[in-house]
């Protein structure tokens, strides 16, 4: 008898998309965001955000990427620092104000580097110890890799040990060779862009209990900046939708 595959339900992203996935998405859940370069993933976790949760911090290791801002994000060059952190947040509750940040600046220098990975330490080892945040980490090989930030313990932690925080991390990568196993082990949703690396395809469906060629099929269907959205449960249906295009902010001339 062969063997029956689960129904692809196509949904517009504002209207039905992020309705579900606002309903679904539990705090203490995971999410990995798989794709290459130029397939969009800030644009399409940014607006996620926006829509889903109130505390957020999107950790820049990039170094001054701008996207995640057209939300409306506020920029913190630096960690500020549990306490001060927690008052700005406060302020924000009593006024009605959502807490997201993106926390990092640009590292021209090996001093600013040094800096940088300094703040990215701080600011997961105290959004750990706060609980409740949904925190962002775009190209996560960089925060995890030996050879550049090396904050996979960290990282680690912060995946295995937050659900009982309510603190949700998603991590953006383009395979999951690249980074630490926990990234899509711990992840109870995966979201991926088309891709014919059959590495991707394979290790995403052992990971979330598929058969290989219901993935493969449907990733060969997606077409250009959409995504398939797969969870835990092997009988719920895959969705794929595709964000807005959001206008890219210009540089300010001065």
């Amino acid at each position: 008898m062969p063997k029956r595959y689960s129904e692809i339900l196509d949904l517009d992203f504002q209207t039905e998309f992020l309705p579900w996935f606002a309903d679904v998405w539990e705090p203490g859940q995971h999410v990995a965001v798989i794709a290459p370069t130029g397939a969009g993933k800030s644009n399409f976790v940014g607006q996620i955000l926006q829509a889903t949760r109130r505390y957020v911090m999107v950790l820049d290791a990039k170094g001054g990427d701008s996207t995640v801002e057209n939300y409306g994000f506020t920029r913190l060059p630096k960690w500020p620092g549990k306490k001060a952190m927690a008052k700005t947040v406060s302020v924000n509750d009593g006024e009605g104000t959502p807490s997201r940040f993106v926390i990092g600046s640009s590292a021209r220098t090996k001093a600013e580097k040094l800096q940088l990975v300094e703040t990215m330490r701080n600011a997961i080892d105290d959004a750990y110890e706060m609980g409740g945040w949904t925190v962002y980490a775009d190209e996560l090989a960089i925060l995890t890799d030996p050879r550049h930030f090396n904050l996979r313990q960290q990282v680690d932690e912060m995946l295995i040990a937050a659900r009982d925080r309510g603190l949700s991390f998603v991590g953006s990568f383009q395979g999951p060779a690249w980074v630490t196993p926990q990234a899509s082990r711990q992840a109870t949703w995966v979201a991926v862009s088309y891709t014919r690396d059959r590495e991707v395809v394979d290790r995403l469906a052992e990971i979330m209990g598929r058969p290989k060629a219901e993935i493969r099929g449907a990733l060969n269907g997606l077409e250009r900046f959409s995504w398939l959205i797969v969870g835990r449960d092997p009988r719920e249906p895959l969705r794929v939708t595709i964000p807005d295009y959001v206008e890219p902010k210009k540089p300010v001339e001065g």
